[in-house]
């Protein structure tokens, strides 16, 4: 765990690792999403920004900005229910999430879009930040 942060030094910006350099780093070093965020929390003072599910990352969560998540217009019937038999206790896994967009050629903020109009929540975060 001792490489995780030289392999990290050419994604980061401004002492922030963005979600999808964080997933990329880790399957470069053979890693869970994870691993590597336990690495980069005891090893640095890294944060994660940039949720690929537009959760959180993106402005000062305090101005509410952080969030670019936006409740989808139109949920696909076929999706809704994916999701719905995935969803427990008014949640569902991000990698549950992940899936589902992969099986259906949606973009994860597309995904992310659909989770929120359905009021869950995503968790547990693939890097634990949630």
């Amino acid at each position: 765990m001792d490489r995780v942060p030289v392999a990290i030094t050419p994604y980061l910006r401004e002492n922030e690792l963005a979600c999808a350099d964080a997933h990329r780093v880790a399957e470069e070093l053979h890693l869970s999403p994870g691993q590597l965020a336990r690495a980069v929390s005891d090893q640095t003072s890294v944060r994660f920004n940039r949720c690929q599910l537009g959760l959180f990352g993106y402005g000062p969560k305090a101005e509410g900005l952080s969030k670019i998540v936006l409740p989808a217009r139109h949920v696909p019937a076929e999706i809704r229910a994916e999701i719905e038999a995935a969803a427990v206790d008014g949640g569902i896994a991000c990698a549950k999430v992940w899936e589902i967009a992969e099986r259906h050629g949606y973009p994860r903020l597309g995904l992310g879009n659909i989770v929120e109009a359905m009021s869950l929540k995503v968790r547990p975060c693939q890097l634990g930040c949630f």
